[in-house]
C-alpha cells in the first residue's frame, strides 16, 4: 500500500506550520523525549536511525550520545521538517545527518545498532511491511524504541479542543478508524504486538508513560495555548477548513476550555504514551 496521501499530507502547509513550531513542539514532548533516550540508551560508537525524525531533536540527541565514532541518520518525508533539522545541525555543528526517504521502503543503508522513533511510526498504509523493512535495516539483534500514542481517552490534549469547538463546526469530523494510519493507530498494544510480531521483531515491550504535556507557557500562556490548537492537533485542520469566522469564534471557547488547566503560568493537558522496545 502506497504512503504517498502521508507525503502529501506532510509535505504541504502541515509541514510549513511543524517545522515553524518546532521549538514548541519540542518542549511539548519533552518528557517523551527524554523517556525515549532512556530506554533507548544509546552508546557511543553506535549506529542509529531516527525514523519520521522531523526537525531533529531526537536525532541531535543520538548524534550528540554516539559520538564521532558512531552515526546518527534521521529520515523523514517532509521537506520543510528536514530543512529545519538541517539548520539545528548547521547551529549546533553537529555531525547528525538528515535524509528525506520513506522508511516503509528506504533500504540505502542498513546494520543499524539502535532505530528510534518518537511519534513516527503510525502513519505506514502496511505497519507490517513498514516495521519488516525497518527490521531489515537493523543489525543483528539491533535494539528498536518508538513512542506512540495511548488511546484518546488517555489524552486530554487531543479531545479538549474538539469538544470545546464542536458545536461551532459546520461539519463533525469523523473519528478516526481503528488501524488507519494517524496519531491513534497504534494506540492499542496487543494490535501493535500483532504487528510487531509479523513484522519479525522480537522480546516485545510496552512502558507507559503519562505526563502533562506543555502546551501553553511565557507571559499570555492562555493565548498561547489557543494558538497552539489553532495550529496542530484534531481539531486544528477542522476549523482551519471551516473558514475564519469559525477560528474567530472558535478562540474564545478554546481559551474557557483551557483555562482550568492554567497553573503557573503554564497550561498543560494530560497526555498518555508507550514507549515501545523490541530487538532484530
Amino acid at each position: 500500500m502506497s504512503n504517498a496521501a502521508q507525503i502529501e499530507y506532510w509535505n504541504s502547509r502541515v509541514g510549513d506550520t511543524w517545522a515553524g513550531m518546532q521549538a514548541r513542539i519540542d518542549e511539548s514532548f519533552t518528557p517523551v523525549t527524554a523517556a525515549l533516550l532512556s530506554l533507548a540508551a544509546p552508546q557511543p560508537g553506535e549506529n542509529a536511525l531516527d525514523v519520521g525524525c522531523g526537525s531533529g531533536e531526537t536525532t541531535l540527541a543520538l548524534a550528540g550520545a554516539v559520538g564521532d565514532d558512531g552515526t546518527a541518520l534521521g529520515i523523514d518525508i517532509s521537506d520543510q521538517l528536514l530543512a529545519r533539522a538541517r539548520e539545528r545541525a548547521a547551529e549546533l555543528l553537529s555531525e547528525a545527518e538528515f535524509r528525506q526517504a520513506d522508511a516503509a521502503t528506504f533500504d540505502e543503508d542498513s546494520g543499524f545498532d539502535l532505530i528510534v522513533s518518537r511519534f513516527g511510526v503510525m502513519f505506514f498504509a502496511d505497519p507490517v511491511a513498514a516495521l519488516a523493512n525497518i527490521r531489515a535495516l537493523a543489525a543483528l539483534g539491533g535494539r528498536l524504541v518508538f513512542a506512540c500514542w495511548q488511546p484518546t481517552t488517555e489524552n486530554l490534549w487531543a479531545t479538549l479542543a474538539m469538544q470545546a469547538v464542536g458545536n461551532i463546526l459546520p461539519d463533525a469530523p469523523m473519528p478516526p478508524i481503528a488501524g488507519e494510519p494517524g496519531p491513534f493507530a497504534f494506540a492499542d498494544p496487543e494490535h501493535v504486538h500483532g504487528i510487531l510480531d509479523a513484522a519479525g521483531w522480537q522480546d516485545i515491550a510496552f512502558h507507559a508513560l503519562s505526563f502533562s504535556m506543555v502546551i501553553g507557557a511565557g507571559e499570555d500562556a492562555l493565548m498561547s495555548a489557543v494558538e497552539f490548537h489553532l495550529s496542530i492537533g484534531p481539531a486544528a485542520r477542522a476549523i482551519r477548513e471551516a473558514g475564519p469566522d469559525v477560528a474567530a469564534a472558535a478562540a474564545p471557547l478554546l481559551a474557557d476550555a483551557l483555562r482550568a488547566n492554567l497553573f503557573e503560568g503554564v497550561v498543560g493537558l494530560p497526555a498518555a504514551a508507550w514507549i515501545v522496545t523490541a530487538r532484530a
